[in-house]
């Protein structure tokens, strides 16, 4: 990695890639592949509609988008997700459902985010992030002053943030990196953690987390 180079906040991990996985990204992939997008307007064109805009940074498996998408067919969606695994099984279930509002990117988000040049996404989740719990990999954490002044241009004035995290370290940070954000709301309160969201399914991570004793912290963030 030369000085210059972007730290990233994942490193890929593909070796457990499954066949079924593996075909999905072969012959599903040109059917659900977001094109490059540097408007609301091109954002639309890759619908082929208008319409609220929901971005999920970190899919994961997909259990998540996969059911709001299913559930709001009024809307659109966009996943990110760079591990090829989960991208595989997000997108057999994305062709299961036969899903048409939903769009799929591998890109590292701040690169996927970069050539918008206005607002383009309505709701922006990211749940249950790569905490990097070592004091020393905590610069590879996503969520830092950085990427929400990125964010923030991209997120309509009208727009929601959501973040949950079951690491009370990456809570903590993220509640001082708000504070010193002046381009952010914490709309419980300075300092304060939401209540879960309702619209959120449980998904087998979160169902883990809670097994092993971790409290969950949300937080619900708009445009200042």
């Amino acid at each position: 990695m030369t000085e210059n180079a972007p730290i990233r906040s994942f490193v890929r991990r593909d070796s457990r890639i499954t066949r079924a996985q593996r075909e999905a990204l072969e012959y599903t992939w040109d059917t659900y592949a977001l094109p490059d997008c540097t408007s609301s307007a091109e954002l639309a064109a890759a619908f082929g509609r208008r319409a609220s805009c929901t971005l999920e940074i970190g899919s994961g498996d997909g259990s998540c988008i996969i059911e709001l998408a299913r559930n709001r067919a009024s809307e659109n969606f966009v996943a990110v997700e760079v591990y090829r695994p989960g991208l595989g099984r997000l997108l057999n279930l994305a062709e299961a459902a036969a899903l048409k509002n939903l769009r799929v990117s591998n890109q590292d988000v701040c690169e996927m985010l970069a050539p918008f040049v206005k607002e383009a996404f309505d709701q922006v989740m990211v749940f249950f992030p790569d905490p990097w719990p070592k004091k020393r990999h905590h610069k590879r954490r996503l969520l830092q002053r950085k990427f929400f002044e990125l964010l923030a241009l991209r997120l309509h004035r009208h727009g929601r943030l959501f973040i949950a995290t079951d690491s009370e370290s990456y809570a903590l940070s993220i509640n001082e990196t708000i504070a010193d954000s002046p381009g952010w709301i914490n709309l419980s309160g300075p300092g304060r953690v939401a209540p879960r969201v309702t619209f959120r399914p449980v998904t087998k991570f979160e169902r883990k987390a809670k097994a092993a004793g971790s409290a969950v912290h949300e937080f619900i963030l708009a445009r200042a």
